[in-house]
């Protein structure tokens, strides 16, 4: 059994997450990590510090980069790096795979009038990219 480090724990996927996967308390000590809590570009911080490491990574990323294009969103820009950079390493040889998630239940989206998945299908999408057996470099995955 893996243990995982999982940022972004207080509320959403990331509080589910913890819930479903043996955590531990800091990056260095984990086999996966799961960075999950958007803030700033501290994603793409973690997710460098983590392939040094040599972990397990998935990415939680967004599809605000492809349905912003119109108008200036720091928040698509921050997720457009992570992407970027998931990319980079994948084909440098880290096991590293960005999840693009549409709207899913969550209190940050819970004002949004849009079909959304739940909280446990993503769940089971994160889990269903660890068993495989070869390396998934992205995902999206949509209602």
């Amino acid at each position: 059994m893996s243990d995982f480090f999982i940022t972004g724990t207080r509320r959403g996927l990331g509080k589910s997450l913890s819930a479903f996967y043996d955590t531990v308390d800091t990056l260095e000590s984990c086999d996966v990590f799961i960075n999950c809590k958007h803030d700033g570009f501290e994603q793409v911080e973690l997710l460098y510090k983590a392939s040094e490491l040599n972990k397990r990574i998935i990415n939680i990323g967004s599809n605000s980069p492809d349905g912003n294009k119109n108008f200036p969103h720091i928040y698509a820009v921050q997720k457009s790096a992570l992407d970027k950079a998931n990319e980079q390493l994948f084909y440098q040889g880290v096991n590293t795979t960005i999840l693009r998630f549409g709207y899913f239940d969550s209190p940050r989206v819970e004002h949004v009038e849009k079909k959304k998945m739940s909280i446990e299908y993503c769940i089971s999408v994160i889990d269903w990219v660890l068993n495989q057996p070869h390396r998934i470099k992205d995902l999206t995955v949509t209602p």
